[in-house]
Formats: C-alpha cells, structure tokens, sequence
C-alpha cells in the first residue's frame, strides 16, 4: 500500500468534509461567522416551524391524525383563544410566516409580534374543521435573536391552529422587488355641507388585492392626521376648505385625492341654540300644552325619575356655557345633570314654578361643553317633586374661555395583579393649568371618587378590567383616561359560569319582607308603590359576552321593569306577565344581558304600572330555580322593541351594532369618545332588525359611546375597546 503525500491527504480531507455538510434550512442558531466568511458561504434562506402544541397559549389541545404532529390547539366556539411561539432568528429583517391551520369558514386573527400593535389577518376557509388544513403566508419583522408572535383568533371566529414555518424575506423576493401599486382608493366624508364646527368623520375604501402596507395622511384647515378612519371638527366661519388626502406604499408612487367641505351657517356672534324636550330622546312621556315654547312637553306628574336626553350639535369652541332650563314644577325639586359621559351628575336644585301646566320657569346654570356634539342628560331625582321638561337653550359665554392646557396620566401600581389581590390607582396632572383639578374614578365597580389616588381588588377570574378616570376644572371639560390591568394566576374555570343571587341580600331602596314561599324565605317591594330597584353584584363573570339572566317574581297584574348593566340601560322597558298573587305564586321570565368580565351590577327597577316583588335572579346555564309557576308565559306578552345593543363588548376594535329601526324611516349611528371625537357616522335606512358591522381599528384603548338616533328617541351604549 502506498501512503499518500501530505498536500494530497489535506485536499481528500477537505473534500470529505465538504459532502458531509448539512444543506437548505438552519435547524439551530448558526455559530458565530465573521462578515466576510458569511458573505462567502451565501448560506441558504433561515428556515424554522414550530408546532402550535409545544406553544404557550389558552387554547384546548386536541389529537388530529392530520395535524403535522398529531396534534393541534384550538376549540369551537371560543371567544379569542391565543397561541403565542417563540423563534430565534439569526438577524433582524422580514420574515414570511406560514401558518397551517383548520378553519370551516373564512376567519379573521389578529398578530402581535414582540407584545407591539396589532395587525389583523383575514384567513380563507379550509372547509374542515380537522379534514383538510390549509396554509396563509403573511409578513413580519422580527429582530435579531428571540422573538414573541402571537396569534389569536377574533371574537365570533373559529381556527384551529397546527404550526407556524418562520423564511427569511431575502432581498430578491419577488414581494420586495414589485410590491404592487395598482391600487384605487376611495375617499368617504360623512357630509360635504356640514354645519359650523360639527364633527366630520373620513374613512377609506380599498378594494383591490394590493391594499395591504398602505398608509393614509390627512391635511387640511384642522386637520393633520394620519389613519384610514379619522375625525375632526369642521371650521368655524363659513367658507369653501379645501383638504388632502395623501396615499404610500412603499416601493410606489405616493397618490394624492383632493375634497371640500362648504359651510355658509356660521353666525357672526357667539354660538346659541334651542332644543325642545319633545324632539328629544327619554323615557318621560311627550304631552300636550299650550303654553309650552313648542306646544309640546316631556314629563309625567306622577313619577319623579324619568329621563331627557338633549342632543346639542355644532358648539363652536370648547369652554363654558350658559344653559337654560324652561319646564314646570309644582314644588321645589332637584334633578341630576349628566354633560356628555362625565361620571359623576350634577345635582341641581330647582325653584317651583307652582304650577304643573300654566306657568313656566326659567333656571340658568353654566356647563363646560366640547366643541362639536354634547349630550346633556337630565333625570329626576326618585322623593322630589315631578319637572314637566319645556326646552334648554344653550349660549356661549362672552370673554375669554378659562384656560384648560392640562394633560391626565394614570396608571396602576401593578399591570398584573394576582387573582383578587388589591392593587392602587393613580392620576396624575401635567401642563400650566393642573390647579385645581379635581378625578372621579368610575369601573365595574360603579363606583365615583373624588380623590387622585384609589384601592381597587382585581377579579377573581383571568381578564382585562378597565376603569376611567375623569379629570375635571371649573369651565373645562372632563378629559378621561383609560386604566388596564389584566390578573394573574387565576383557577381555569371547570365548568360554564352561572349563580343565583337573593334579592334580600341585594342593596335595594325597597323594604325588605318574608314568604315562605319565596326561594330564601324573603323577598323585596311594596304592595304599594312600583318605584322600587334591586342591584345584584354578580362577581367573577369569566369571559365578556352575553348571558340568559332569569328573573323570579311576584306580581298582582300586568307589570314591567328596566334593566341595566354597570349603570347603562340596556332595557328600557321588559313586560312582566302577572303571577295573579303577591305571595303565593311566583313566575319566572329569562331574558338576555351582556355582562363585562369581572364584576358586574345589574340593576332592575318598576316602571309605572303594577308594583313587583322581586325574589331571586339566576344567571348562566344551570340556573336551577324550582318554582310554582304560573300560565301564561310573560314572553307571550312580550312585544317590546329590543333596545341597543354591541357585542362583543368588550371589543378589540371591531363589533356589531345591533338595534331595530322600523321600515320607511331613517337614522343616524356614530362612534364617538369620551372626548366628542367621531370615529364612525353614517346614515341608515330602517328595514325592522338591523346587524351593522362597525371597524375601528385605529381607534385607541378606552370608552366609547354607539349612538343610534331614531326619529323619535337616541339610543346610547357604552362600549369598552381593548387592544
């Protein structure tokens, strides 16, 4: 045998190694290269998948001899489940990320990368649930070394989830090279002619398949933002106003779309208007009268609490001004006003005009009003004398506005509490103008304090509560602020949430009496008076959404009742079939509430008509009442119109408005803020049942208000949004 030379050994050596390297994708992190080693290597594209099983997430795993593993996560009928993978990348760049997934129908999700915003993904259906899976590839930047992506499917969708493959974009990616920039996009203005200082709203429609990556900037006389929704108040003087609207994508040409808003109803004076009570929203009855400013009147003599809503549009400037009650009262009386979604009410007390119907009074009080749209919402006060509503008149005050140049943070002492663990609350004032100023908190809790600092207990389940804080100064309006914190280390729940909640146990103004034939042997109401509420704490609600809520009373005849959730009215008016006795035969009525996660305070009060006496509510699946029931049913004698309602709420953004509107007439629906921002508005035709989808998706964390103005009556909902 010969031995081989040195220099020939070296290069069989070298060859060998060569064959013995591994090709295509990194399976770990490579090891350390210089610069010019890496450029010459010309190593392939970094390649990785991650099974949805060996993720963290909320969702069931679940075996699928079809799955890449043999193994999936994911459930039906799940409100927002979430998987969260964890990759490693050699560099920081573009990534294509490849999900595998289950889904029988299109589905939408959401994708957070490195806990950073969200962007929302629309699915196409793979037609199985775990038959036939199918592949979406989409977009992201990851940094160098460990990344956090989270997927989570959105309310009212089913995915299950199999795996995620992570490709590094390279820069000869066909993407890269033409991004697509055939595009038309259309400018929507919710009026070309609006009213002096009212509020506009501007969104974009882009139909075609390369809309994606686009940004939108809006210039304009009071106008520079960006967004495709924004919102902004026209000019104050009357006039054509010519605006831009300016459209980029990366890699192509920038477009540019021009429109006008014209406005000729500007006074040359300070700002004054009237708004009839009759023309108004409220649960006052409208009747007839000769002296009254419109020959028409809201209120009703037997009953001290009903409600007016005034809607006052196109106020010129932010500040304060004077507001005018004309309406009538027999004797001395109060009544609480509310100034757009301010937390706590004003009480006001009110000279008699001593008369019910001939002579009217006028009191004039002065209120901070935001520029644009205000409700002001007016309410009797149950014990003092019944007001008979004429009008308000609104006026601007001369001079020169206070100064309000002040800004609200708050935060929490922790942003993860422990399950039930009690956790503080802080406000805090920056700018020139912070003296003076006064906070009023507001939460599941319902409650209002007028304190900068305050200790709230966390839920007892896994959510994200929310609570407002409202900063106010005198002549300056309520600037509200959002503080989320999401609780830790709670007990998965082991079955569907339902509890039973005892009227006498319940905080009510109504006397407490015994039954022996009541649930608990008590109930509470008065033969004698219908006026009378009970609120029900229901705690640890696991999941926002809607509940079948049933109602266990006693009632002599035909009696209703309204209900709301956290102090906003959600059935203004629920027929109570009679139980023909006051204590002997209970009935049972079921009817549906959206409750928050956490803790919730469903208040139900009588409404004019038979009193009730109210024993028990159950709520959830497995609500168990037994019960002597009587016949016929009260839903058979339910014909009301179903009031306003959002779902989900809360909301990630998107959600759906559901209300009727009777054929043959028309209304409006607005999102606004607590600040009177319009985020969403368009006119709507009645067709009876409506289903409106409403998208928001730059619309920041916080309360908003859906409104839905009927021609006889403004519904409102409080809607929560979560990011």
């Amino acid at each position: 045998m010969k031995t081989c030379t040195f220099i020939v050994c070296f290069l069989l050596s070298a060859i060998a190694s060569y064959a013995a390297a591994p090709s295509g994708s990194y399976d770990e992190k490579p090891a350390d290269v210089t610069a010019a080693d890496h450029l010459n290597a010309n190593p392939a594209p970094f390649t990785r998948c991650i099974e949805a099983e060996k993720s963290d997430g909320d969702g069931r795993i679940s075996p699928d001899p079809n799955a890449s593993d043999g193994l999936t996560r994911g459930f039906r009928d799940a409100l927002d489940y979430y998987v969260t993978y964890m990759t490693e990348v050699p560099q920081a760049g573009k990534y294509l990320i490849t999900l595998r997934y289950f889904s029988e129908q299109n589905a939408q999700i959401s994708v957070s990368v490195n806990n950073e915003s969200l962007t929302q993904v629309e699915l196409p259906s793979s037609g199985s649930w775990n038959i036939a899976w199918k592949e979406y590839t989409f977009e992201v930047n990851l940094r160098a070394s460990t990344n956090s992506i989270r997927i989570k499917e959105l309310p009212g969708y089913n995915v299950r989830q199999d795996k995620t493959c992570w490709t590094e974009n390279g820069p000869s990616d066909p993407v890269e090279e033409a991004p697509g920039c055939d595009y038309i996009v259309k400018t929507n203005v919710i009026d070309l002619y609006p009213s002096c200082g009212q509020g506009i709203g501007l969104n974009v429609e882009c139909g075609q398949v390369n809309c994606t990556g686009i940004t939108y900037k809006w210039t304009g006389p009071g106008l520079d933002a960006s967004g495709n929704a924004v919102s902004f108040y026209a000019p104050t003087q009357n006039g054509t106003f010519n605006y831009t609207r300016t459209t980029s994508k990366a890699g192509c040409p920038d477009q540019t779309s021009d429109f006008k808003l014209t406005i000729t109803d500007c006074s040359q004076g300070s700002y004054k208007a009237c708004v009839e009570a009759e023309n108004s929203g409220g649960t006052g009855p409208i009747t007839e009268d000769p002296n009254a400013s419109g020959g028409k009147t809201r209120g009703e003599r037997n009953k001290g609490d009903y409600s007016v809503f005034y809607s006052v549009n196109d106020v010129q400037v932010e500040g304060p001004h004077a507001i005018t009650f004309r309406y009538y009262a027999e004797a001395n009386t109060a009544i609480n006003v509310h100034i757009n979604d301010e937390v706590t009410p004003y009480k006001i007390e009110l000279p008699s005009s001593n008369s019910w119907n001939i002579t009217p009074i006028e009191y004039t009080l002065v209120f901070a009003l935001k520029k644009g749209f205000n409700v002001i919402f007016v309410k009797g006060i149950p014990g003092f004398s019944p007001v008979r509503h004429d009008k308000i008149c609104i006026e601007q005050m001369p001079g020169t506005p206070p100064s309000c140049d002040f800004t609200i943070k708050a935060q929490p002492s922790t942003s993860s509490p422990e399950c039930g663990a009690q956790l503080t609350l802080t406000a805090n004032c920056t700018g020139p103008d912070c003296a003076g100023i006064f906070y009023n908190w507001s939460g599941a809790n319902g409650f209002a304090r007028y304190t900068q600092n305050i200790e709230v207990t966390a839920p007892s389940v896994h959510t994200t509560d929310g609570y407002n804080v409202a900063a106010g100064k005198d002549g300056c309006a309520y600037k509200n602020v959002l503080v989320a914190f999401t609780t830790t280390g709670c007990q998965p729940a082991s079955q569907p949430f339902s509890t039973c909640l005892e009227a006498e146990n319940s905080t009510s103004n109504g006397p407490l009496s015994t039954d022996p034939n009541a649930s608990n042997g008590q109930t509470r109401g008065a033969e004698n008076n219908y006026n009378y509420f009970v609120d029900y704490q229901v705690y640890s609600v696991p999941n926002a959404g809607s509940f079948p809520v049933t109602l266990r009373y006693y009632a002599g005849s035909n009696a209703q009742v309204s209900i709301s959730v956290n102090n906003v009215v959600l059935i203004p008016k629920l027929n109570l079939a009679p139980t023909y006795s006051w204590n002997i035969v209970a009935r049972e009525e079921t009817f549906y509430l959206t409750l928050f996660e956490g803790t919730n305070t469903i208040r139900i009060r009588g409404l004019p008509g038979a009193p009730l006496r109210q024993d028990k509510i159950c709520i959830g699946p497995n609500q168990n009442i037994s019960t002597r029931m009587a016949a016929p049913g009260a839903p058979e004698l339910q014909t009301d119109t179903p009031s306003l309602q959002a779902y989900p709420n809360p909301a990630p953004g998107e959600f759906k408005a559901v209300f009727h509107l009777p054929i043959g007439t028309s209304g409006t629906m607005r999102v606004t803020d607590t600040q009177g921002r319009v985020w969403h508005e368009r006119g709507v035709k009645g067709k009876g049942a409506h289903e409106e989808r409403i998208i928001l998706p730059d619309a920041p964390a916080g309360i908003y208000l859906l409104q839905v103005k009927k021609p006889d009556l403004l519904e409102t909902k409080k809607i929560l949004f979560i990011r």
